[in-house]
């Protein structure tokens, strides 16, 4: 009866979607018949000596007395007996390569013993259970996340509630952030919920208090600068992104919907080898174009609108987000140059500053610069005061396993990865000209601080007023029929 209600709603969910979908799709393709034997070689998973560095880079910059405890992340109730899926909690990943709920991995500076042994670290997990394997899926259990983590001990996570944890030389426990715990340890004796609890109980029952406080400045500050790894892991998220973006701008035509283009994005992501999404994708044409997080993705693309497209894969768990403002009709207006030549000059002035030395602000005062500049050209200000009713965000943030990555915001430094994004948007009723009204525009790169100039990851996505008007007026998709 499950299998049938399963396949039923499956059915009745998605089959008005990929008739949708499938029109553009095969449009898309100009006549070439569907064909995945060209899809691309995929880089290897990032390996167990990866995780192992990252542990240590963290344990060089501990100080002596502390422990570090990293959670997984909680499982996250959708509705009755049905969870979200499950994304693991990005520092834990970070340090371990597990990605299975109900997990910790303790982090000493220096060798404590453990059921009598001398260990640096000790990793507990959910033990293999065949019942829940056939309901759930399969479990690395303790030999595979021994293998995956490059961890020597990992014990059954129900263990830790009975572990004698050596806390004579510690002043401070630093751990990351758990929330929405929701399952309860009276049935679980592994669970997260039974994890941390007993993790403040020893904490607090140890002859001399430790003290328990978050850890995010310092995985901020580990994770900051990326590795060669996780440079190539972002640009392959990034390369797969800006594919979707020119997919995209093929195909979009008046009389679509947001949510087929979403379904476009979605298939070019998954196509290529991606994860799936690094973050709901917004599809923001029109008046939604105000919304910095529209997702609801429902309206009609309506002939002389603008659509603004913020999407971002993701691959081996790490986030791209590359931003594009196309027009609807495949032209821009005149209005409508003005507005987005003026956020692509601050973009590129923005870039010019992202290199070492400067502060990792600095691009967005640029791009302040900039916009505040146009807008006053344009009449559409008198005062530099009122830029901010009309450039409403900052321009960057880092950009790594988080889509909002974790740093410090500490002066740039070759191996960063940041994103540059301004914006203009101009609602309707704004005090201005109303020539100018209903005009949003966002340009968002990915961009990799180097020892030189900024290199920019997502250069691949069509970005000129040009380049984008020549590739849509080229596609043969109707728009400017």
């Amino acid at each position: 009866m499950h299998c049938r209600l399963g396949l039923l709603y499956i059915m009745s969910r998605f089959l008005p979607i990929l008739f949708l979908v499938l029109t553009p799709l095969f449009g898309y393709v100009q006549g070439e018949s569907f064909s995945f034997a060209n899809l691309p070689e995929l880089d290897e998973e990032l390996g167990p000596d990866f995780f192992a560095r990252n542990r240590q880079k963290l344990r060089d910059t501990m100080p002596d007395s502390v422990i570090v405890a990293v959670f997984s992340a909680p499982k996250k109730r959708r509705s009755n007996d049905i969870d979200y899926p499950f994304h693991q909690d990005t520092d834990f990943y970070y340090f371990t390569g597990v990605r299975e709920p109900n997990a910790m991995v303790l982090i000493f500076k220096t060798p404590k013993q453990i059921n009598g042994e001398w260990v640096s670290e000790v990793l507990f997990v959910e033990d293999k259970d065949p019942k829940k394997e056939q309901w759930s899926g399969r479990m690395m259990g303790l030999d595979g996340a021994k293998e995956v983590s490059a961890i020597s001990m990992v014990l059954p996570n129900h263990q830790f509630k009975t572990l004698d944890l050596p806390l004579d030389s510690i002043d401070y426990i630093y751990r990351n952030k758990t929330d929405q715990i929701e399952r309860d340890d009276k049935t679980d004796a592994g669970d997260l919920m039974s994890l941390t609890k007993h993790l403040n109980r020893k904490a607090l029952q140890s002859e001399k208090p430790v003290k328990i406080d978050e850890a995010e400045d310092l995985f901020g500050f580990v994770r900051q600068t990326k590795s060669e790894e996780e440079i190539r892991m972002l640009e392959q998220a990034i390369d797969i992104t800006c594919m979707a973006h020119t997919e995209a701008m093929k195909n979009i035509k008046p009389g679509m919907t947001e949510y087929q283009v979403e379904a476009l994005i979605a298939y070019t992501f998954r196509k290529n080898g991606a994860d799936g999404e690094a973050f709901p994708s917004i599809v923001a044409s029109g008046k939604n174009g105000g919304i910095m997080h529209y997702t609801s993705n429902s309206s009609l693309l309506i002939p002389g609108d603008m659509v603004v497209m913020d999407i971002g894969a993701q691959y081996q768990g790490y986030a791209a987000d590359v931003t594009r403002t196309v027009p609807v009709s495949g032209v821009f207006s005149e209005e409508q140059k003005i507005i987005y030549q003026l956020v692509l000059d601050a973009q590129t002035v923005a870039i010019r500053y992202a290199t070492p030395g400067y502060k990792f602000w600095t691009p967005h005062e640029e791009a302040v610069r900039t916009i505040g500049k146009g807008l006053i050209k344009h009449g559409i200000i008198k005062k530099w005061s009122d830029i901010g009713d009309y450039f409403i965000h900052g321009t960057s943030h880092y950009l790594g396993l988080d889509v909002h990555d974790t740093g410090i915001y500490s002066a740039l430094q070759p191996g960063e990865v940041i994103t540059v994004e301004p914006g203009i948007y101009i609602p309707e009723g704004s005090p201005c000209d109303p020539k100018w009204w209903n005009i949003y525009v966002r340009i968002e790169d990915d961009i990799l601080i180097t020892d030189g100039p900024a290199r920019v990851l997502s250069s691949s996505a069509p970005k000129t007023i040009s380049e984008i008007e020549s590739l849509m007026s080229s596609s043969d998709n109707g728009v400017n029929q």
